[in-house]
């Protein structure tokens, strides 16, 4: 370990630590910079984190310095006040300050550094200002602004060391220099917006979230990517009830800084055309009190076979057997929703909660086989969310039963062979739990409201418990209802930081 001292107080820190992660335990907060990125190499071209350290003749970059025992910093200092000021007119000398236009004001990290370091009066004259190309498409997802570039290199680090695809580069000398794809060369592969996350500025921005939101409007809340089996940690960003992108949030167990772009445009299912929004009766509208008495002429025997989705919570899978204790239970179709997976963080099964089926005893058939369950169910089936009638022969079974309910969130194929269609919520307009491939259980939090009179599932499935069982008045008790029923050894209200299950198969 080694015992230092930054601004006056001691900190202790282990061997081989950066003198930038050091200053950042002291300080509570990160020295000012553009090219350090927790999982990029270090690149020291920026300079913006220069700190002052007793017994060196010169300021020392924080990012490239380990730290020594008896060290003495000064991270506030006069000296290191200036070398900031300094360092940001060189990064604004060529920058053509348009944030009133730039998707990137209010999250920059140019306007953040100057409004805490700069405030100086600039030194150059607007005439001297080099002009570069603006507003350059280089990739399917990603639009480049040179002027707004401070060549911190993160995108072109990111290109050459996570995916390996190296499109990125800088390219030409002094103040000509900037970013670019390589000659004959687009920003096209599966983590091209990761780019724009990393860019500390507003050069590369996202063609599809530029201009639809000033990012000040915006709403957060944690959520899990549903796209695939993954379950990237995510922020969804959301104002008025819409969603308007997903970021990555960091978990270094799971998807570090990173996301992929198939899963970031998920969201848009949120707001589908298509949308289940009320429920229907035969392919008619009517109201929720309709409903439940068209429910109660459907399945008045209760229910004989439960078809579930691996694109449904932990909590609701195992509510479905609490519905209907003396049904046959189907995962639904085995090996739908798959994919061309890879070796970063895509996986090629595109449901995020097949772990949860397995852990609610849920086992999947192929079609021809749930085709036969349908056939052979002597009352009513229940189908939870999926879309299983999308499968030719589930269709065919399913086609001329008049007693057949479906709580779901999109007028697709088996909605539209339901006799009874409830809607129910997306990812983004409820809370729950899926488990991912690892079998690391991950909440996700309510971002917007559901559109229409779409309900939480749970709430909807509860309507649906036999009279003799007790509904659960709150998602917290149905978490522990489905604790108990699963034979968890973990409070599934308070889960593990690593989302590690215990007392149960995962």
């Amino acid at each position: 370990m080694a015992k230092l001292t930054i601004d006056g107080g001691a900190i202790e820190v282990a061997d081989g630590t950066s003198l930038f992660d050091a200053c950042r335990l002291a300080r509570g907060e990160a020295l000012p910079h553009f090219c350090y990125h927790p999982d990029l190499s270090i690149a020291g071209v920026c300079r913006l984190c220069q700190v002052e350290v007793e017994g060196m003749p010169k300021l020392t970059i924080a990012c490239n310095t380990t730290v020594r025992d008896g060290m003495v910093v000064h991270t506030r200092s006069e000296k290191v006040r200036k070398a900031s000021q300094q360092i940001l007119e060189m990064h604004l000398i060529n920058h053509p300050v348009d944030c009133p236009i730039c998707d990137q004001a209010g999250e920059c990290g140019l306007q953040n550094q100057y409004m805490a370091y700069g405030l100086y009066d600039s030194q150059v004259a607007e005439s001297d200002k080099v002009n570069k190309a603006k507003a350059q498409v280089i990739g399917p997802h990603v639009i480049l602004d040179k002027e707004r570039c401070v060549l911190c290199s993160r995108c072109v680090r990111f290109c050459n060391e996570v995916t390996k695809t190296g499109e990125m580069g800088i390219f030409n000398r002094g103040d000509r220099a900037e970013i670019g794809t390589a000659p004959g060369r687009e920003l096209d592969n599966a983590y091209s917006v990761n780019t724009v996350d990393i860019c500390p500025v507003g050069a590369l921005t996202s063609r599809d979230f530029r201009f639809q939101k000033r990012v000040w409007m915006l709403k957060s809340a944690d959520g899990v990517c549903a796209g695939c089996a993954t379950g990237c940690n995510v922020r969804v960003d959301h104002e008025a009830g819409r969603v308007y992108r997903l970021k990555p949030r960091r978990n270094a167990q799971v998807n570090g800084s990173w996301m992929c772009d198939e899963g970031r445009l998920t969201y848009k299912d949120v707001h589908a055309d298509d949308r289940l929004v009320e429920p229907s009766w035969r392919g008619q509208a009517v109201t929720w009190a309709d409903a439940k008495a068209r429910l109660a002429e459907v399945a008045v025997g209760g229910f004989a076979l439960v078809v579930g989705s691996a694109h449904q919570s932990l909590e609701e899978l195992g509510l479905l057997k609490l519905v209907a204790p003396g049904a046959v239970f189907s995962g639904g179709l085995a090996g739908s929703d798959m994919g061309v997976g890879d070796d970063l963080l895509r996986s090629a099964d595109r449901t995020p909660n097949r772990r949860g089926l397995q852990l609610a005893g849920l086992p999947e058939h192929d079609a021809a086989a749930l085709a036969v369950l349908v056939r052979a169910a002597k009352g009513a089936i229940l189908v939870h969310g999926g879309d299983p009638a999308a499968a030719p022969e589930v269709a065919a079974a399913l086609a001329g039963r008049q007693d057949v309910v479906y709580v779901g969130t999109h007028r697709r194929a088996t909605a539209q062979a339901a006799t009874l269609a409830l809607p129910g919520a997306t990812w983004a307009e409820k809370a729950g739990i899926f488990v991912n491939r690892q079998g690391r259980a991950q909440a996700f939090a309510q971002a917007v409201a559901r559109p229409g009179q779409a309900r939480e599932d749970w709430r909807v499935l509860a309507e649906l418990l036999p009279a003799t069982a007790a509904a659960p008045a709150s998602l917290k008790a149905l978490r522990e209802a489905v604790r108990a029923q699963l034979g968890l050894g973990i409070d599934l209200d308070r889960l593990p930081a690593d989302g590690a299950l215990t007392g149960g198969e995962a």
